[in-house]
């Protein structure tokens, strides 16, 4: 497994790869369970790695009010961490 910031990772079976996101699933018990939510599946790690640069824009701008030069500033991020992964 390829651990990201945030809580996200990817994993492989061998043939492609999944991105995955920590989570607490609730049994109808009440009982909690820590989990690998699965959020996308790519047949490229380079596929993986962009759809968690798309997931956490998506999480940047449900969570924050941002304008235009914040999302430049984001993305550079981004592609800076992108960058450690390659």
């Amino acid at each position: 497994m390829i651990k990201l910031k945030n809580g996200y990772g990817i994993v492989s079976d061998g043939k492609s790869y999944t991105l995955v996101q920590d989570a607490i699933q609730k049994s109808k018990d009440g009982v909690e369970t820590e989990i690998k939510k699965q959020i996308s599946f790519h047949s490229t790690l380079e596929g993986a790695l962009q759809g968690y640069s798309n997931c956490r824009m998506a999480d940047l701008v449900s969570n924050f009010d941002l304008g235009l030069k914040d999302v430049e500033q984001v993305i550079d991020k981004l592609k800076e961490e992108l960058k450690g992964y390659e």
